[in-house]
């Protein structure tokens, strides 16, 4: 089955949102790669031929962009950043768990095809390290102590991640309870304190007094106009 053939509907969908068709590559090539595990030379082939471009120019792409897969990977990829917060608040410790738990090197996937286990630099919170993506779902908070909860939490959603990909198009944010499980959480903006994200702002309960019009009638105003240089 091909692409048009099983998501014809979406496709159109996708290169309608463009003025041009080839700017619709990179949405395609994560719906290929969702489809088809990873993206072969035949999954490639068939984006340029939908899109009209050149094969080497969707292999281009491929080849930039880190998060499309060219080899396959895992039901799950597991990218555990290793910048400097993380390092310092456990990051090695973790990675380590992890490959002795699932006995295999970075860049490298178990051989049920569950895991694929990858390094990367800065998720961008840092204020919730040490940090974990599962197929770009972001886990907060995790420590080598919490990694077979993970590993289970995982594999008992190994079905949906199948149905969803590694693309990361549906991903959510998860953390740990104090008593030890996994749980969803709303996935919180950059852009504002985690404990406002749910609250609307607070409208003042009384506006400003207003100036009455005669508070200042008949004053004289500075003339604030600049002088001429000339």
């Amino acid at each position: 089955m091909t692409l048009r053939e099983t998501h014809q509907t979406e496709i159109e969908s996708i290169i309608a949102r463009y003025a041009g068709k080839r700017s619709a590559v990179l949405p395609l090539l994560y719906l290929a790669q969702d489809t088809y595990g990873y993206l072969t030379d035949d999954a490639i082939r068939e984006v340029a031929a939908i899109l009209e471009l050149p094969p080497t120019d969707v292999y281009e792409v491929v080849g930039f962009y880190t998060l499309f897969y060219d080899r396959p990977v895992g039901t799950w990829v597991l990218q555990v950043c290793d910048d400097v917060p993380c390092c310092y608040c456990g990051a090695e410790e973790l990675i380590a768990a992890l490959k002795q738990t699932l006995g295999i090197n970075e860049e490298e996937t178990t051989p049920d095809g569950m895991f694929t286990l990858q390094r990367v630099k800065c998720l961008a919170a840092c204020d919730r390290a040490p940090v974990l993506q599962a197929n770009l779902n972001y886990v907060y908070d995790v420590t080598p102590e919490r990694v077979q909860t993970l590993l289970a939490d995982l594999r008992a959603r190994a079905a949906e991640a199948r149905k969803q990909g590694v693309s990361g198009r549906f991903a959510e944010d998860y953390e740990f309870t104090r008593d030890g499980r996994l749980v969803q959480i709303e996935r919180f903006s950059p852009y504002r304190p985690r404990e406002f994200v749910s609250e609307p702002p607070v409208a003042p309960t009384t506006p400003p007094p207003a100036v009455a019009p005669e508070a200042d009638a008949g004053l004289e105003r500075p003339d604030t106009r600049k002088a001429s240089p000339l």
